[in-house]
């Protein structure tokens, strides 16, 4: 998971972005409806904080799902996004319809001025948030994440940015610090991908962290990274020209 810091800022980034797009949406109504002899501002405000602010818990769950998509289906992320997308839309405007009508807004649940209405531009503002969301989960730093690992039965939560090698063994990886190791359940290509581009591929049994890679050694045929902590890991002959840093 991303330290909450991270989240908070998206977050943050994403309440403004919507105050904007709340301007945007008050200034258009106001300029197309105001002639009218039954509009009201306050109506207007309403219906554009229900359809706008409203989303901000659905946006910190859709961030939330998609964290849970890149750890456990990191190949099929971007498939799973568009899907999570067109059925967070879908619920929203269900909901968000439900709402408005209970306090009189239209005469039914699912009211065909309000398809119009929603898909006609609110659909586009929460769509544009979606889609940050997604590229904000899958590119962010990766040195701030954490990882949970286990010592034993033990399960604990550890910095990627304290792990100096990765290690396949059997089914399970070995994550290996300055003074310990841990292990996870996990294929070493879907973690090559998560950790990337922190971490490089030197060899089909490691993972290494580049800021742990003191030098770069070749004995007679064979290559080595040196690590910090004097530590020589093989490279494999299909990654030498791969391993740069």
């Amino acid at each position: 998971m991303p330290l909450i810091s991270d989240n908070r800022r998206f977050y943050l980034f994403s309440t403004l972005l919507l105050l904007v797009f709340f301007i945007i949406a008050f200034f258009q109504n106001f300029i197309k409806y105001s002639n009218h002899s039954s509009y009201s501002v306050w109506t207007t405000i309403i219906y554009l904080s229900v359809l706008l602010f409203l989303f901000v818990p659905v946006l910190i769950a859709c961030v939330r799902v998609l964290q849970y998509f890149k750890a456990r289906y990191l190949e099929w992320y971007w498939y799973l996004s568009i899907g999570l997308a067109l059925f967070t839309l879908a619920v929203f405007f269900v909901v968000s319809n439900v709402i408005l009508h209970s306090v009189g807004f239209f005469d039914s649940y699912l009211d065909a001025n309000f398809v119009r209405y929603y898909f006609g531009r609110e659909a586009l503002f929460h769509l544009i948030l979606i889609v940050l969301a997604t590229f904000f989960v899958y590119y962010r730093t990766t040195v701030s994440q954490k990882l949970q690992v286990y010592k034993g039965r033990k399960k604990l939560t550890i910095g990627v940015d304290l792990v100096h090698w990765i290690e396949v063994e059997g089914h399970y990886l070995n994550f290996y610090t300055a003074t310990d190791s841990y292990i996870k359940r996990e294929r070493i290509g879907v973690m090559a991908k998560r950790l990337s581009p922190e971490f490089i591929r030197i060899h089909r049994k490691f993972l290494v962290n580049k800021n742990q890679i003191a030098s770069k050694e070749k004995e007679k045929r064979d290559e080595y990274v040196v690590l910090s902590s004097g530590k020589r890991l093989k490279i494999g002959p299909s990654y030498s020209k791969k391993v740069t840093f």
